[in-house]
């Protein structure tokens, strides 16, 4: 028992003799003291196990265990490091692929407009009514109304479209007559429109008299396309 001890100490004044004999331990860094360290434990393991001579062994075996333990630290750093890089490369990428993905959205919802714009432009080019009033009349025949209530129900879907009203009339009777005749019958259509629930605001009423009569002076048969209103669709509020 007193010989264990005797070598305990005798490893201890290894130790400290090994720490503070060493002209390097004048080295302040985290590599030497870790050397250090493992030298005298391995000093105090190998005093304990062998005496002197297990004392050497533990010291050599103390030094490798440092220069061991600090290669770990070092490479444990060094992937450290490269975890940081990773982590910065792919908050990029995601930055980027952020960035992508909001002009790609810019792009289909132009190219979604566009589409509507064009589909709308085109619809309002084929879908045209066509109302023909009595001589001096500007009262809508009962078999129209519900044409004219199936128009302004399909109209509602499409908020972007407008209705023009173009009314007219033929070439008898005085001018300024013939253009207050148009303006009702203008409104007649409008209110029916509007009675089908359609939005006034997108409803845009012209009154042309005679001035756009098709037929020729006493062609009574003419007249007849002469009393009108043209309901045109369209993309503008104004024609």
């Amino acid at each position: 028992m007193i010989k264990i001890v005797l070598l305990f100490l005798s490893s201890l004044c290894l130790f400290n003799i090994a720490v503070h004999a060493n002209p390097l331990t004048a080295r302040n860094t985290a590599a030497d003291h870790k050397e250090e360290a493992g030298l005298g434990m391995g000093a105090i393991i190998g005093g304990l196990i062998a005496g002197p001579p297990g004392a050497i062994i533990g010291a050599a075996g103390g030094a490798w265990f440092g220069n061991k333990q600090e290669k770990k630290d070092s490479k444990l750093t060094l992937l450290e490091q490269r975890l940081i890089e990773k982590q910065a490369e792919l908050a990029y990428l995601q930055n980027e692929f952020t960035g992508l993905q909001s002009t790609l959205g810019q792009k289909l919802q132009k190219v979604k407009t566009e589409k509507r714009f064009g589909a709308l432009e085109d619809l309002s080019r084929g879908v045209s009514l066509t109302v023909y009033f009595r001589t001096n009349s500007a009262e809508i025949d009962a078999e129209i109304i519900p044409r004219i209530t199936k128009l302004a129900t399909f109209v509602k879907e499409f908020p972007e479209i407008q209705l023009q009203i173009e009314a007219h009339a033929d070439r008898r009777g005085h001018s300024n007559y013939n253009k207050q005749l148009s303006k009702q019958r203008a409104q007649v259509i409008s209110q029916e429109l509007i009675r089908a629930g359609l939005d006034s605001t997108r409803i845009h009423a012209h009154a042309y008299g005679e001035s756009e009569a098709l037929s020729a002076i006493g062609d009574d048969e003419g007249y007849v396309f002469d009393r009108r209103v043209n309901i045109h669709l369209t993309l503008n509020t104004e024609i």
